[in-house]
């Protein structure tokens, strides 16, 4: 259940050693994700192990470390070295790059999906597939296994009492591309204040 990063990344491999694959999600691919668009060098190793490292740096920029700032005037700036990179993507096209690839490994994909929630046993004792609504109708979807990759608000999660919200603190995230920003360098910047980063 959900066709981001971790959902598509669990498929491909399954899908790859010959079990038979689903994912769905309730968006229509490629979709927008607010994201800061940027992968590490242990993100990037792990897609080269996968074989998908080249594919994503042809549509990314490389990243050449971190500029990290502080309150106070506080900056510090951590290079990778000479032959590793990060990578920034568009986090649309990073998604649908891994999509392809599991539904490449023979994957099925389903968009516009909304899970309702886990399909339990007769004694409630294990999750034997989803309950899922689309714009038909809601039936049930049996499966051996389950993996729930639908995110920070997983239906799944919260459903089976295995996530919750904490009630402090508040966080809200906007997000905003620019053109034309002077001083940039091939590195990633975060700027820590006492409210907020950016």
């Amino acid at each position: 259940v959900g066709a981001g990063p971790a959902g598509s990344i669990a498929a491909l491999i399954l899908a790859r050693a010959g079990a038979r694959v689903r994912i769905v999600d309730r968006a229509q691919f490629p979709r927008h994700k607010l994201c800061g668009d940027t992968l590490n060098p242990g993100a990037m190793a792990r897609l080269d192990a996968l074989g998908l490292g080249e594919r994503v740096r042809a549509d990314a920029l490389p990243v050449a470390g971190m500029v990290v700032t502080g309150p106070g005037g506080v900056r510090v700036v951590g290079e990778y070295g000479a032959a590793v990179r990060g990578a920034a993507i568009v986090r649309s096209a990073l998604d649908q790059l891994l999509l392809d690839a599991a539904m490449g490994a023979g994957a099925e994909f389903e968009p516009g999906v909304l899970v309702g929630g886990p399909m339990l046993t007769a004694g409630e004792t294990r999750v034997a597939g989803v309950r899922v609504i689309t714009s038909v109708a809601e039936h049930a979807q049996a499966a051996r296994i389950v993996i729930a990759a639908d995110g920070r608000r997983s239906r799944l999660a919260f459903s089976l009492g295995i996530a919750r919200f904490a009630a402090r603190p508040r966080r809200w995230a906007f997000g905003a591309y620019y053109a034309d920003v002077d001083g940039l360098t091939s590195c990633g910047e975060m700027h820590i204040r006492t409210d907020g980063y950016i």
